[in-house]
């Protein structure tokens, strides 16, 4: 799968599991996280070959065939889990890396300790826990989906359920210390439930303590002020991009115009060199070549026509134009299917896969880049 980043049903059908894959996918997510957590020393690779028989034995896989797959996972999905096991929490620069262990963790907290939750329920309960506690991480970015199999059908949920209450205990320290760490880096006391009953609206599912009533007030004023702040940086926004586009029409009209002067340049200096190459060819220093040839075409005798021809090619030359025989003139050449459009040629050769032909005229340059081929004459039919 070279360097590309994997998903989980990746993992799955590289490591060809035919049944009960999501159950598979539930035990696998549960070691990914909880091995970064692990007390044996060794950085997380190593934990991962030590433990992966005491979490995944019944898979009946060997875990030198399957570390290439599942450490290619972890590159794309498990990073966060792997730098808090190699370097510490500390180790983290990014927010969302710690938020998303304490989303999926706490996500685990729930299951082990509640009746099975709705997906929605589940991820209001947790967006609500966040905005009250003032942990900032938008709806959006609250990931359940990774923990579909969760939700597949009650038989499933049950089968998953019960491998995390079998590592409840480890969930737990690894959920507390991850609680830990965001309480030390922004420097706050987190508050935390863990009940939400499925049968209840969700207005009643989270149990109240006696201050709720107040932190609700209270995170509502929050919500309103941000959002005014919102608002104010979202017309900043507007604004900004008001004046870009302005600029931008003006700089586009500022182009547009000077696109008219260069054009029309270019039709004046167009004009002005077939003047010249007029007026060059006429000139009586160079033999009056127009008014020769012209009398020429009409009958009149012209006693000295290399003469008229030389000059001719004189002004040419002068002008840049000259010709080239890249090929000599008479001589033979092999002209073949893939050679054909290094010539002109007389006649039409796409049915022919090789002929022979004279070279009759040169290559002609203007400013030494090749303008016309050498003209070829194609011998035989």
């Amino acid at each position: 799968m070279g360097n590309l980043k994997i998903g989980i049903k990746d993992v799955v059908n590289e490591l060809g599991i035919k049944n009960n894959r999501n159950e598979f996918i539930n035990e696998l997510t549960l070691f990914l996280n909880l091995i970064a957590f692990d007390k044996n020393s060794g950085e997380y690779y190593d934990v991962m070959r030590l433990r992966f028989y005491e979490y995944m034995n019944k898979w009946n896989l060997d875990i030198e065939k399957s570390f290439s797959i599942i450490a290619k996972y972890v590159k794309s999905h498990k990073l966060p889990y792997k730098i808090v096991k190699d370097e510490g929490f500390e180790g983290i620069k990014s927010e969302k890396f710690i938020l998303s262990i304490f989303v999926e963790l706490y996500l685990m907290m729930i299951v082990v300790n509640n009746d099975e939750p709705s997906k929605e329920k589940l991820k209001a309960f947790i967006h609500s826990e966040l905005n009250k506690n003032k942990i900032n991480l938008n709806e959006k970015d609250i990931v359940i989906s990774d923990f579909d199999h969760l939700f597949k059908d009650k038989k499933l949920f049950f089968i998953c359920k019960k491998s995390l209450i079998n590592k409840r205990k480890e969930i737990k320290l690894a959920f507390d210390e991850t609680v830990k760490a965001i309480e030390n880096r922004n420097n706050i006391k987190l508050k935390l439930n863990y009940i939400i009953h499925k049968n209840n609206d969700f207005g009643e599912n989270v149990i109240l303590k006696k201050d709720e009533k107040i932190e609700q007030i209270d995170e509502l004023k929050w919500q309103i002020e941000k959002l005014k702040k919102d608002i104010e940086l979202n017309n900043l926004i507007i604004n900004e991009y008001i004046d870009k586009e302005v600029s931008l029409k003006n700089e586009l009209n500022k182009l547009q115009l000077e696109n008219i002067e260069l054009i029309g340049y270019a039709k004046e200096q167009y004009s002005k060199a077939l003047i010249d190459l007029v007026q060059n060819m006429n000139d009586s220093t160079n033999g009056n070549l127009l008014d020769r040839l012209y009398c020429y075409s009409k009958g009149k005798e012209e006693t000295n026509l290399m003469f008229v021809a030389t000059n001719l090619f004189n002004v040419l030359r002068e002008m840049g134009i000259f010709p080239r025989e890249t090929i000599r003139v008479g001589d033979n050449v092999k002209v073949e299917e893939y050679s054909f459009y290094n010539y002109r040629l007389n006649k039409d050769i796409s049915d022919i896969n090789s002929c022979e032909g004279k070279v009759l005229y040169p290559a002609w340059f203007y400013n030494n880049k090749e303008i016309l081929k050498p003209y070829v004459n194609i011998k035989g039919e």
